[in-house]
């Protein structure tokens, strides 16, 4: 819905600078395009800035907003789907309202309950609140983090924004490499919370709040308590039926908007039931949008996609990229991700998001289904791992990688199967460069500047996911935090953001997430097949051939590419005398990758791709150029 950023000089009293403040949130003008304001209260040191792209209350929703009194400000990102709920209760106790706007129902909630409020919005949200009264700033992340909130504490000072760029254009900002982080990089291809790869930034936990007042230490905590269990006595049948009229509710909540909402179609199950969904709700034909790769390939779901499109009924929209556009924005998407995250996909996303939004403003899409609900392979991996891992002890695993060198997956599999400690076999599981990659990888300056930070990275939330009783279910809690908000929510929100296109994710409605966490493992994983609840319970609305598709996602030839011409251009970014990979980097075990992917000797795909990302990453922030 918007961008947020602010300076919060709690503890140097410095005066606020209206125009570092105001720059700040000018160059986030493409999260909200349709209005912007700041303010300021120098006596308390704080300034708040916001650009809008207005979908709810479009007269009377400007921000930032206070109460009647003006103790208490908001700069607020996102959307709260349960606020007509929440307003009738304030209004019952007695508050009056201004507006029709979402954003106003935090603020009376806030101020009726304080930060206990924040559990019980169901919604997307990254919002800051300047409570004078208390003379404290506290910012917030919704529970799965599909907003993004960074913040930096810098002599005396915080700034905060939606996207990492309000915070390094300040000058009082100076851009270090964090080498800690740089490490859990080449491990996850993407940093998990609170690190970012800029010294001295970090990303709120996702389901946290961060209070900062005059006296005493900041405070960081959870809102959202909360540790699933187990219902074993439940039937399939309910099971069916519950989830059935939650994923219902979902999807007609986040509908709410004053603007048209289309959807993402993929070729997959996912998209293609929110999209059915949705056509019921509607009175009109929805808008659909998908991606394809200009020829034929496993890669390619036009097909697909148009056929689901054909069964919802929707007006379909698509658009075909080739090779060179994809990399035309592959070199300019980081400038928006602001992280070197490793993913394919995100030029794909960048192409249909613009397409979307020049249609509507609103998205709805699958993500977040395949965590909560074991959709991809790994989960069967590390499933069977488990189940038989006394055996596996005495198979000779990585012989038989050795035996189909080009498949990624058995690699990954010999190499995680290794690890009996259930913590030590999920980072392996994660893994991109082991440890031993890592000794030829990494240059010796950059060695003695790492901490291995990584199984911390994990234990948190591992902690949390202590009471589930199989190694399955601990997973799913762990990916459902961590892969989807710090890696595949982030990129998402930031990419169709860029084309000011807010995405919407159903399938990670608190509600929905509740009662899909206290299923069993059966349940999600049933034999091979996966996401077993969700594919029986979507028989009411969708046939068989879509349900059981192969699952594809906005795929990318990438492979393909690595071993043709793209190879030499990635070898000769990677070989530059100024490179960051030269820098910081082994270049001849680089180039030994590079070669033995291009003439298919191993799969290093993922490997490569995660150093070019880091490499224009690089370039695009510490070197400073544009592509």
């Amino acid at each position: 819905m918007c961008g947020i950023t602010g300076i919060y000089n709690y503890s140097s009293k410095e005066k606020i600078d209206h125009a570092a403040l105001k720059n700040m949130c000018d160059i986030i003008i493409h999260r909200g395009p349709d209005e912007g304001a700041v303010f300021i209260d120098q006596g308390h040191h704080i300034g708040l800035g916001h650009r809008r792209l207005s979908i709810i209350d479009l007269t009377t929703g400007s921000q930032p907003m206070s109460n009647a009194n003006e103790s208490i400000w908001i700069v607020f990102n996102g959307e709260i789907y349960n606020y007509p709920e929440l307003k009738k209760e304030l209004i019952a106790k007695g508050y009056k309202f201004r507006t029709t706007s979402d954003t106003e129902v935090i603020i009376y909630l806030y101020e009726e309950y304080g930060e206990s409020a924040f559990y019980r919005l169901n919604g997307i949200f990254a919002f800051a609140i300047f409570d004078k009264t208390k003379n404290c700033l506290v910012l917030a992340r919704d529970h799965f983090g599909v907003k993004p909130l960074y913040y930096s504490f810098h002599k005396g000072n915080l700034l905060f924004g939606s996207e990492i760029k309000t915070i390094i254009s300040n000058n009082s900002f100076a851009r270090e490499m964090d080498f800690e982080a740089l490490n859990s990089f080449l491990t996850f291809r993407y940093n998990p919370a609170p690190q970012t790869l800029f010294k001295n930034i970090k990303k709120l936990y996702a389901g946290h709040y961060l209070k900062i007042s005059l006296t005493g230490e900041p405070e960081l905590k959870s809102f959202w308590n909360y540790s699933p269990e187990i219902n074993s006595g439940i039937s399939e049948k309910e099971a069916i039926a519950q989830y059935q009229g939650l994923l219902e509710s979902a999807v007609k909540r986040q509908m709410i908007s004053d603007v048209p909402v289309g959807l993402l179609l993929s070729g997959g199950v996912d998209s293609a039931v929110i999209g059915h969904l949705m056509q019921s709700f509607s009175k009109e034909k929805i808008k659909t949008f998908t991606i394809g790769f200009a020829g034929k390939g496993d890669f390619n779901e036009l097909a697909d996609a148009r056929a689901s499109a054909k069964y919802i009924g929707s007006e379909h929209f698509e658009v075909t990229i080739s090779q060179k556009e994809y990399l035309d924005f592959f070199y300019k998407s980081f400038y928006y991700t602001e992280e070197p995250i490793a993913e394919m996909t995100i030029p794909a996303l960048y192409y249909v998001s613009k397409l979307a939004a020049s249609k509507v403003k609103v998205v709805l899409a699958g993500q977040g289904a395949d965590e909560p609900l074991a959709g991809y392979k790994r989960y069967f991996g590390e499933q069977q791992i488990s189940k038989y891992s006394q055996l596996l002890n005495y198979l000779p695993m990585q012989s038989f990688a050795k035996l189909a060198p080009r498949s990624e997956r058995l690699r990954r599999a010999a190499y995680a199967s290794q690890f009996t400690n259930e913590m030590e076999r999920f980072l392996a599981i994660y893994t991109i460069f082991t440890p031993e990659q890592k000794e030829h990888l990494l240059n010796k300056d950059v060695k003695q500047q790492t901490r291995n930070v990584d199984l911390e990275l994990i234990k948190r939330l591992y902690d949390q996911a202590s009471g589930l009783k199989d190694s399955l279910a601990k997973i799913l809690f762990i990916d459902t935090r961590k892969t989807l908000a710090d890696n595949l929510l982030l990129f998402g929100d930031k990419i169709t953001m860029a084309n000011s296109l807010e995405m919407r994710v159903p399938f990670l409605d608190v509600e929905l997430i509740k009662f899909v966490e206290t299923l069993p493992s059966e349940m999600k994983l049933k034999g091979g097949v996966h996401k077993y609840i969700h594919k029986t319970a979507v028989k009411k609305w969708l046939p068989d051939e879509i349900i059981y598709r192969k699952k594809r996602g906005f795929s990318t030839p990438m492979d393909t590419w690595l071993q043709t011409d793209f190879a030499k251009e990635a070898g000769d970014l990677f070989n530059d005398s100024n490179s960051a990979c030269r820098k910081y980097f082994n270049i001849e075990f680089i180039n030994e990758m590079l070669n033995k992917h291009q003439n298919r000797k191993e799969n290093f795909q993922r490997n490569i791709f995660a150093l070019l990302s880091f490499e224009i990453w690089h370039k695009t922030f510490f070197e400073r150029n544009t592509f």
